[in-house]
């Protein structure tokens, strides 16, 4: 079954120089379970494909074309209220740089549990607190109780990377969208990242959407890639498959 099915999507941005088709007719599915990569170089719209399903893009940024559907309801002309709603129980965002997504003046432990409050409000102080311990083991912290008092600043990056993949599964997901979640990661910890997604995906049952410019990343973790450049869907399909066909083209190009 397909939990979100994007149709023939269109996203320009208007500036006083004129328009910037960001997104051009971009159509896909993403089934149960499943980890789909949108790979592409910098600047070829994965972010802005992304955001754009969430409602989370600039003023400047319309939506020309298209319709997105979740588990067959369309979610298109969704208000902000009923976004905010499907934001806080069906989709949850991993962002790129975990520094810039933490507060830098809350103890990680206040931020995973204020995330548990308000995707999960009717749990009791103790409960929250609970969970947010369970959270934080899930993602691979150890010592919990004394990590939970650190501050963003006093962490490494696979550490503050986790901890915002903790608040991010606070609601329990169906969809999580990963944008570039391990790019500013050196590689050990990229690879600890990625084992991290699978393993979440095993034992939560939820389906992942992995932006990345990387073909070893998408390769590594993905079930089907989709290939986007200049704001189009190039190809789509079983990760052997496309990387076969990738393999087949840089050949040619050896050889040309």
């Amino acid at each position: 079954m397909d939990v979100l099915t994007v149709e023939n999507l269109s996203v320009s941005f208007y500036r006083p120089e004129g328009e910037i088709e960001a997104v051009k007719n971009v159509s896909f599915s993403l089934r149960e379970g499943e980890i789909l990569a949108i790979m592409g170089e910098t600047g070829c719209g994965k972010s802005v494909l992304c955001k754009s399903i969430l409602k989370l893009l600039p003023d400047i940024a319309k939506r020309k074309t298209g319709h997105i559907y979740v588990r067959g309801e369309e979610i298109t002309d969704y208000s902000e209220k009923q976004m905010q709603k499907l934001r806080g129980s069906f989709f949850s965002m991993v962002f790129q740089n975990p520094m810039t997504a933490l507060h830098p003046c809350m103890s990680v432990g206040e931020q995973i549990t204020e995330a548990v409050r308000l995707r999960q409000p009717k749990l009791t102080k103790k409960e929250r607190l609970q969970k947010a311990a369970e959270l934080m083991e899930l993602v691979g912290l150890d010592h919990p109780a004394e990590r939970a008092k650190q501050y963003p600043a006093q962490l490494s990056g696979g550490m503050a990377q986790r901890c915002v993949i903790a608040i991010a599964l606070a609601a329990e997901p169906a969809v999580l969208f990963a944008d570039e979640a391990t790019t500013a990661l050196d590689v050990t910890v990229q690879a600890q990242i990625l084992e991290l997604f699978l393993e979440l995906r095993k034992k939560m049952g939820m389906s992942i959407l992995l932006i990345t410019h990387s073909p070893g990343v998408a390769a590594r973790t993905a079930d089907r890639v989709a290939l986007m450049k200049d704001g189009e869907l190039t190809g789509i399909g079983d990760v052997e498959e496309i990387f076969e066909k990738f393999r087949y083209h840089q050949n040619l190009i050896s050889c040309g």
